[in-house]
């Protein structure tokens, strides 16, 4: 016999997506309601009724971060109704709490730039892209940086690195002055005085990055004070044209913080 829950997807409008989940909230006493992007249809909110529940078919499909397959029935309010999911192939972020707070950040990011209903070009298959990469990637900084620096592109935020920004003149190969407010590296005779420098090596990995070379991106050697001095140009240059912080980039910091 069909349950009530059934027979009410059933008189639904009904469409199938991929999607990334990138949030979840328990909703009453067995519901979830979750934020999915989607490929075709942007950033959605869906409730899965009854989810909590041991029993429930949908459950063990549904994890933060996942990438699925989705039946969806289009609610009557703001949020449409999980008829059906299935996990699509590929790796699972591990749950310690660095790897999945670096998950939260490329999560949190492509949520934000996204409006509801309105896909943005290339954010899903990015947001794919980075956590495929953090799940097998060693180190997790390693696979949000690249994200970063790809979403900064996407967006038409991405730093100027090989011309001074203020004289457009190329930059000489050694040590720079960065400038978030000015969108990109200065040379000596542009910085202002007193400005922190970015290691060289640093630079070049930016650019490498940037060009888009993932698989030899793959083969750095990224030491911690280098990578550090990677992702400080890369969430410097987001932030600043961000309307305010992003909250898993403050936990990251927060955490590096304590540990040192």
């Amino acid at each position: 016999m069909a349950t009530a829950t059934t027979r009410t997807i059933a008189s639904l409008t009904t469409y199938r997506d991929h999607a990334v989940i990138l949030r979840k909230l328990d909703y009453g006493e067995a519901d979830r309601i979750f934020t999915l992007l989607t490929r075709t249809h942007g950033k959605v909110g869906a409730i899965a009724k009854g989810v909590r529940r041991q029993e429930s078919k949908l459950g063990p499909s549904l994890e933060l971060y996942g990438h699925i397959d989705v039946l969806l029935a289009k609610g009557r309010g703001d949020l449409d109704v999980v008829a059906q999911v299935e996990r699509l192939p590929g790796s699972r972020i591990a749950g310690e709490v660095e790897r999945m707070s670096h998950a939260a950040l490329i999560a949190e990011l492509a949520e934000r730039v996204c409006e509801d209903r309105h896909p943005v070009d290339g954010v899903y298959e990015l947001t794919v892209m980075a956590l495929d990469e953090l799940a097998r990637e060693t180190d997790p900084r390693r696979a949000s940086a690249y994200f970063l620096m790809a979403a900064l592109d996407l967006l038409g935020y991405a730093p100027q690195l090989a011309y001074c920004v203020s004289c457009e003149e190329p930059l000489a190969a050694r040590p720079a002055a960065f400038s978030a407010a000015a969108g990109g590296f200065l040379c000596s005779r542009c910085e202002l005085s007193g400005m922190p420098h970015v290691p060289l090596a640093a630079i070049k990995v930016l650019r490498l990055m940037a060009s888009g070379d993932l698989q030899t991106y793959r083969r750095l050697k990224l030491e911690g004070e280098l990578m550090e001095e990677v992702e400080h140009v890369l969430t410097s240059q987001l932030e600043h044209h961000l309307d305010r912080r992003l909250k898993s980039l403050q936990f990251l910091h927060d955490m590096r913080t304590r540990s040192s």
